[in-house]
């Protein structure tokens, strides 16, 4: 048994198997001419969108769907669009034009000294992987048949949408901003949380069966 600490960000338990969250990357050699780009552009932000309409349908709490409104805000904001048309004119790569405008929003928010502001960088990231990711590996996702423990290295506001809500029991955070919005939808939900676990993070293991503090910030890690 282990016991490590991180900051509480509920005020409930939970326990469950740990598993790790993995994140998607694309490759960005896609060859697209400017107008093949734009084309695809569209397409995937009005898939984006319909996803987003259909969560905030489901939505029960007033906090998530503001939150939600928020990224669909994002993605038909006009400075947006324009910096990613503009972009596109000079490269052909799409993946790589949406990592630069992603990483030049997520710049400007860390650069503000407010942990309110630059905790913003989170929906700028979660916007933007919606966009970027093609698919979503699903395999682990759906494999899972016990209550379990989510561990990432920061909770994006959607993310939580991703697996299934039932089973969900805790949620173990690397970094993690008390003002984010992963961590606002999270509370609404009462699931308990912990965050700032830093490196600590990484002595959990899939599969390692967790029991999380939510007030106190512990996490307690047995082995699988």
């Amino acid at each position: 048994m282990l016991s490590i600490q991180g900051i509480g960000a509920t005020s409930s338990k939970g326990s469950g198997i740990a598993v790790i969250h993995k994140r998607d990357i694309l490759n960005n050699q896609d060859q697209l001419t400017e107008i093949e780009a734009k084309t695809l552009f569209m397409e995937i932000k009005n898939l984006a969108i319909e996803e987003i309409n259909s969560l905030i349908e489901n939505c029960d709490f007033q906090e998530e769907k503001e939150i939600l409104t928020a990224h669909e805000l994002i993605l038909n904001d006009p400075d947006v669009n324009a910096k990613i048309y503009n972009l596109l004119k000079k490269e052909n790569s799409l993946t790589k034009v949406l990592n630069l405008v992603k990483n030049e929003y997520i710049e400007m928010f860390h650069s503000m000294p407010e942990e309110i502001f630059s905790s913003k960088a989170l929906d700028v990231e979660d916007v933007f992987d919606r966009l970027l990711l093609a698919k979503k590996n699903q395999q682990n996702i759906l494999s899972i048949k016990k209550n379990f423990i989510l561990v990432c290295d920061n909770l994006l506001p959607t993310m939580i949408y991703d697996y299934p809500s039932d089973l969900l029991k805790g949620i173990v955070v690397r970094n993690g901003s008390l003002y984010s919005h992963g961590i606002i939808i999270a509370k609404a939900r009462n699931i308990p949380v912990v965050i700032g676990l830093r490196n600590d993070v990484r002595k959990i293991n899939n599969k390692d069966y967790l029991i999380v503090d939510g007030f106190t910030g512990k996490v307690i890690i047995l082995s699988e």
